[in-house]
């Protein structure tokens, strides 16, 4: 049921915008020529029948104003936005030039000429809230002063916005007269919410088009999606999603939701002040009610007149201060409850409790203007007889009530999760032993909940596979945009989880994906939706034309003269950027060819980068703090050379070199390790780089990681701060103990634990105390006495305490620092179990030193 306007046929919907296009024009038509009819006993030969006769125009003012427009909004409220947004007249206008293959052009990157797109970056792009809601607030004083009662004013406001969509349609491609002008888009967006009532789950299932995209049919009758200009995520290809990532980055949108209960009650107190007849409260509501608002010949006579006597100012000047400041007051009220609902989730520990508040306040600002607006009109204007505006009234508040529960439930964090499963749902597909464990069922079948489960319970899944099926995951949600690669890492977590990955497994995806993908990486999320929507419409147009030219593969030295100049007109429309056009391009061309480029770049990336870790091995003997960026770099090479092994095997091609000479410079390796995924590892570079080359330092900052992530460590390096344990980094860096640990782990080793000094001779350990934590010997030496009077001299590497620790009992031997004193890093006990998980080469090393000690105590 919730994917039922996805499934709607095109041509259907085509007839229905054509009917309503034609109704809209015929309604401009009513108003401009009106019917005349004469008083009852007149006749046209009366010498002043011209003076006496009554133009009727109110069945148009009262048509548009008490159904057309409530109608509009009755569907998008129990039904949803999608079944508007596919039928709308001026939407269905605004399409025209598109269609006939005229709108406006201007040449692109590759100086080929491409359909201008709306730049979300530019003032219209940042700004259309706003402007939209203006429109909208002035389109409401229009109608209290003017268009209201005024048949030729309401003829030529209907006339000038069909040509206004029909001229933005022409100016900009894609829905932009929806999206970015049409005062109805914010509306529409307070109504959805996350979604309507019968909104489709478009970040759940496998439907390309989703929801309410633009659509067209190619000529084999296929439909395919058509719009790829508009701003994602936008309305039309996921609104619950439109709803979680406008939460707080949109401008204008928290003040639009927010006062749009306040306009619609000041819109109809307003209009109830200013008719004619009613004295009381009671009968102004029935006024309304009754659809006479929808037309009053007395409204404009009223404009130059005060609202109300104790009020001398005209109405001219009233209605825009009164709208203004009601929506101002709506505004401060619901910040106000948010702040409260905010501070109420925060004591009750809920995550994200800003944006659960948030949205929460929005659902219940939308309720209120929902059943306020239809508190007052009656779409039906009476048909369905004098209870039919109490059974339209009852039907909105049911329905909206059950709007609203249904939006409580949810947040963020669980869109997030059931989008990402849908992402491992398509990994999960090819995997062995996956029939038995669903036990008859389809995968399609699983919930979200499911698939997690499953995901953790199967025994096919391995470790590698997990790394595997994870890095298609992040893949997958980065090229449909539903992922951010700054946040990714926070956003995956409940995923690694049911995987046992831990964080270094989803910095190691990133590298891979950055050698599969490059350009996947280099682009935030609403651009790779963006760059997806257009292939994929891309895609299709190309297999469409291909398949009506009976040709199997695209080969343009070849190709007809006609086949090209449509080949063009899809490139014009497109959008596409001219590097991703001439990959979509090349996905239907020879076969072998890009693999076989896309893979020497790799072998070449491959080759830097090993001739990079090997100069960093060399240097990393004189500078310790060289050591964890090896082991990063070392680690990039083996990612990368896994990827490549199989690739290579099955191209017949030579084999990567078990050995490589160092290549390159210092500066190279620290450039690549600071666009890192890492970011504790970009944080290190700094580190390293302040310590011995700080006049790096002021070029290095002047180019930033964009878009990816950041941590405690590295912020405090990009402002120059001295870290806490900046004198152990050193120190732990050079201990054999810690070889294995990138920066991350040595950085939270760190902040576990602390340096400590002893003279000589001085007690470190005491015979029966408390063992409450490991020493790791940096400098000097710790003695015991063991069986014999032997003396056991512990020096750098190794640990003092262990036992104690690991067998929970009190300290077992006095230890002593040696002649030259001792250094040693002290961690606790809770602290040193964790190492033992984190760090393999820690835990070889200690059953070595326990090993060997044993050794020596039974001698």
């Amino acid at each position: 049921m919730m994917q039922i306007f996805s499934r709607w046929p095109e041509s259907q919907a085509r007839f229905v915008r054509w009917v309503l296009l034609l109704g809209w024009l015929l309604l401009i038509v009513s108003l401009l020529f009106p019917v005349i009819s004469l008083p009852e006993g007149m006749t046209p030969a009366c010498a002043d029948w011209m003076d006496s006769c009554t133009v009727h125009r109110q069945p148009g003012n009262r048509l548009f104003w008490g159904v057309v427009v409530p109608s509009g909004l009755m569907l998008i409220v129990l039904l949803s936005h999608e079944l508007w947004r596919r039928i709308c007249p001026l939407a269905f206008a605004s399409q025209l030039f598109r269609a006939l293959g005229r709108q406006r052009t201007r040449l692109g990157k590759g100086g080929k000429p491409e359909v201008v797109k709306v730049n979300a970056d530019s003032w219209l792009g940042r700004h259309h809230i706003q402007l939209q809601w203006s429109l909208l607030i002035s389109g409401l004083c229009l109608r209290l002063l003017l268009v209201n009662s005024s048949p030729i004013g309401l003829a030529v406001l209907l006339l000038l916005t069909l040509c206004a969509a029909v001229l933005v349609g022409w100016a900009y491609g894609g829905k932009a007269w929806c999206q970015y002008v049409c005062p109805m888009g914010p509306v529409q967006t307070v109504l959805t919410g996350p979604r309507g009532p019968l909104g489709s789950t478009a970040h759940i299932g496998s439907s390309k088009i989703s929801q309410s995209m633009c659509r067209t049919i190619g000529d084999s009758g296929k439909e395919q999606s058509a719009c790829v200009a508009c701003q994602a995520p936008c309305l039309d290809i996921d609104a619950e999603r439109h709803f979680w990532n406008n939460l707080a980055a949109k401008p204008g949108l928290e003040w639009a939701w927010y006062s749009y209960p306040g306009l619609v009650l000041a819109f109809f107190e307003l209009m109830r002040r200013m008719v004619a007849g009613a004295t009381d409260y009671s009968a102004h509501v029935g006024y309304l009610r009754n659809g006479l608002w929808a037309y009053d010949a007395n409204l404009p006579q009223r404009a130059l007149q005060p609202i109300e006597p104790w009020l001398p100012m005209p109405a001219l000047v009233a209605v825009p201060i009164a709208l203004s400041l009601a929506a101002a007051m709506s505004v401060v009220f619901f910040r106000w409850l948010e702040s409260q609902m905010q501070k109420q989730y925060e004591r009750l520990g809920r995550r994200e409790a800003k944006a659960l508040a948030t949205s929460r306040c929005r659902l219940i600002a939308s309720f209120l203007a929902i059943n306020s607006f239809f508190w007052f009109v009656d779409p039906s204007q009476g048909a369905l007889g004098s209870n039919g505006g109490q059974v339209i009234r009852s039907l909105v508040l049911t329905v909206s009530a059950i709007w609203i529960f249904r939006g409580w439930q949810r947040d963020q964090a669980t869109y997030r999760r059931e989008s990402t499963s849908e992402s491992l749902r398509k990994q999960l597909q090819d995997l062995p032993e996956l029939q038995q464990a669903l036990d008859g069922r389809s995968l399609e079948e699983l919930s979200p909940q499911e698939v997690f489960t499953l995901a953790k319970a199967l025994p096919a899944v391995g470790q590698q596979q997990a790394r595997n099926i994870y890095r298609g995951v992040i893949a997958d949600m980065l090229r449909s945009g539903r992922l951010e690669r700054a946040s990714s890492l926070l956003q995956l977590q409940d995923l690694r989880q049911t995987l046992h990955l831990e964080d270094q497994d989803h910095h190691e995806a990133m590298r891979l994906l950055a050698e599969e993908e490059p350009n996947l990486l280099k682009l935030d999320a609403r651009q790779r939706q963006i760059n997806d929507l257009r292939q994929e419409a891309v895609t299709e147009a190309i297999e469409e034309l291909l398949a009506t030219a009976g040709l199997q593969v695209l080969d343009l030295a070849s190709i007809s003269e006609p086949l090209k100049q449509r080949l063009e007109q899809i490139r014009q429309s497109c959008g596409l950027a001219e590097e991703n056009w001439q990959s979509t391009l090349a996905k239907f061309g020879p076969k072998g060819e890009q693999a076989l480029t896309r893979l020497s770049q790799q072998v070449a990336d491959w080759h830097q980068q090993a001739g990079l870790a090997a100069l960093l091995k060399q240097q990393s003997e004189q500078i310790a703090l060289l050591r964890p960026l090896l082991l990063a770099m070392q680690l990039r090479c083996a990612g990368l050379e896994a990827l490549l092994i199989p690739k290579l095997q099955q191209a017949n091609l030579e084999p990567l070199p078990s050995c490589v000479e160092p290549a390159g410079s210092l500066e190279e390796a620290l450039d690549l390790l600071f666009s890192d995924p890492d970011p504790d590892t970009a944080g290190w570079v700094l580190l390293l780089e302040r310590e011995l080359f700080p006049e790096r330092l002021a070029r290095r900052l002047q180019n930033p990681r964009q878009g990816l992530a950041s941590s405690a460590f590295l912020e405090i390096q990009l402002s120059g701060q001295s870290h806490q344990d900046a004198a152990e980094f050193p120190f732990l860096a050079s201990s054999p103990l810690f070889s294995d640990l990138l920066p991350a782990g040595l950085v939270w080793v760190a902040s576990q634990g602390h340096i400590h000094q002893w003279q000589p001779g001085e007690v470190v350990i005491e015979q029966g105390a408390v063992s409450d934590g490991v020493a790791v010997v940096l400098a000097g030496d710790g003695r015991l006495t063991g069986q014999g009077g032997s003396v056991v001299i512990l020096g750098p590497g190794q640990t003092l305490g262990e036992m104690g620790v690991i067998t929970g009992m009190s300290r077992s031997r006095t230890v002593l620092a040696g002649p030259e004193g001792l250094r040693a890093f002290q961690l606790p006990s809770d602290a040193f179990e964790e190492l033992l998980h984190r760090s393999p080469q820690f835990s070889r090393d200690l059953l070595r030193q326990l090993a060997q000690r044993l050794t020596v105590a039974t001698l």
